[in-house]
């Protein structure tokens, strides 16, 4: 991230670093504009192009004004060594994460907007196995600034973000102060501003480096960048479970390659029934398969379900429904019961407050309430979207009565122990979303197969 801000300050920047997170050009980068014609003209280029070599070069002669006569004497000397030395570092394919405008998404496309590292770098890789580019090797050199910083958002999301957030959730209720206010509350909430804000910064950078005009480019230069070396592989293997996945999904697009996440429940039930009846040769195992499919298919043909009263997605949350998801768990009080003799409290935040935005989004966005369709038909996002909220919920209850039975239990000291439930809520906002934008940017590659026959 420190690297893509330096060179936001040294690089020739004709595009705007205003343009909001989803302006990502309909053909990477719009930034690039022609800088000469002829054989070796050049074009100004943005991060998806733009490899670390040229913008070490970039950096290298805005500082070289400033820089001591023997550096200046020397210079190409000095360049010269760097070239070689980020040559010789080689990173293999597997490690890198792309910018989906260089795994071929244009504007619309789903995974620009339903993306996050870890679900990036999986459609990454399943693109590297799918094309036999697993394990190929890349140089540093020739490594372009938006793999860069997409890997080392990558890093830090995994390395950082994540345990930070399961130990912060760990924090116990020490200390109330005043009402939903608790020294829990003062510690704690800096850090999940700072993260949420975090996310949305490198969103805006990303999205501000492509469309940037960064360093100018022949075209034989833009047409290596970011490639690995032709015939050099770093040794390994990838699971035959892998190598099945990635040659039945492709990059979802807007030109009749749907997402696995528009697909009806129907297919899925038939791709299921299929491969588990292909791949069992035993005559007496795959009559069984036949018939539990039919009666699947007939349950799900017989259930009806209210589409719209499935809450929106959270991924489909604007920004000011986000941030009171957000800020909604810490300022939101109890709403106090009784029963008996015992005072309970249950918190208006949380689980219940995203049902009533998801569900408040779909309203204002005109979503017939009353809709129903059939399971057979809904769509996968929403059986998706159905089952993350299950499971929010459920941890929530359970995080309820945690939190009065264990004054119950543990009387005087309640307060100093550390809450469990970050370990439960990682998998599902880390683990469990990372999946569903999987299915929400990759489509069935047959679908693809046919719409360029139909070409």
């Amino acid at each position: 991230m420190l690297a893509a801000v330096i060179t936001v300050g040294f690089a020739e920047t004709r595009g705007s670093l205003a343009a909001p997170a989803e302006a990502v050009p309909a053909t990477p980068p719009s930034s690039s504009q022609p800088i000469a014609t002829g054989a070796n003209s050049k074009e100004c280029v943005g991060s998806d192009f733009a490899t670390l070599g040229k913008i070490y070069d970039s950096i290298f002669d805005s500082f070289l004004p400033y820089l001591p006569p023997q550096v200046k004497k020397d210079k190409d000397k000095i360049k010269a060594q760097t070239h070689r030395d980020m040559d010789r570092l080689r990173i293999s394919n597997m490690l890198v994460s792309n910018h989906p405008s260089q795994l071929g998404a244009q504007r619309g496309d789903a995974i620009m907007k339903y993306r996050d590292p870890i679900s990036l770098y999986v459609v990454s890789q399943l693109l590297n196995v799918r094309h036999g580019k697993q394990f190929q090797a890349i140089t540093v050199e020739n490594l372009t600034l938006a793999q860069a910083v997409e890997t080392v958002w990558l890093l830090i999301y995994t390395t950082v973000i994540i345990p930070l957030t399961v130990v912060l959730s760990a924090v116990p209720n020490i200390a109330p102060i005043w009402g939903p206010i608790n020294v829990r509350f003062l510690i704690t909430l800096p850090f999940y501003v700072g993260m949420y804000g975090a996310r949305y910064l490198y969103q805006f950078i990303s999205s501000a480096l492509v469309n940037s005009c960064l360093v100018s480019m022949t075209k034989e230069e833009r047409d290596r960048a970011g490639k690995p070396i032709k015939d050099l592989r770093f040794s390994g293997s990838v699971p035959k479970l892998i190598e099945d996945i990635a040659g039945q999904v492709d990059l979802a697009d807007q030109k009749g390659c749907e997402p696995i996440g528009n697909q009806p429940m129907s297919r899925i039930v038939d791709r299921t029934t299929r491969y588990l009846t292909d791949t069992n040769k035993d005559p007496a195992t795959r009559a069984a398969i036949a018939g539990i499919a039919r009666d699947v298919e007939n349950r799900m043909r017989n259930t009806w379900v209210p589409v719209n009263l499935i809450p929106a997605d959270p991924a489909d949350y604007n920004q000011i429904e986000g941030l009171i998801s957000l800020l909604g768990g810490y300022v939101s009080p109890d709403i106090p019961i009784t029963i008996g003799d015992n005072s309970f409290g249950i918190a208006t935040g949380g689980a219940p407050l995203d049902i009533v935005i998801g569900l408040v989004h779909n309203i204002t966005t005109g979503e017939n309430m009353g809709k129903q369709v059939r399971l057979w038909d809904l769509p996968v996002t929403k059986s998706m979207t159905a089952a993350y909220y299950t499971m929010y919920f459920s941890i929530y209850v359970a995080q309820v009565v945690y939190a009065n039975a264990l004054p119950i239990a543990l009387p005087g000291v309640a307060n100093l122990v550390p809450r469990p439930f970050g370990l439960f809520y990682a998998p599902l906002n880390f683990g469990f979303n990372a999946y569903h934008n999987v299915l929400r940017s990759m489509c069935f590659a047959e679908d693809k197969k046919v719409e360029a026959a139909v070409a």
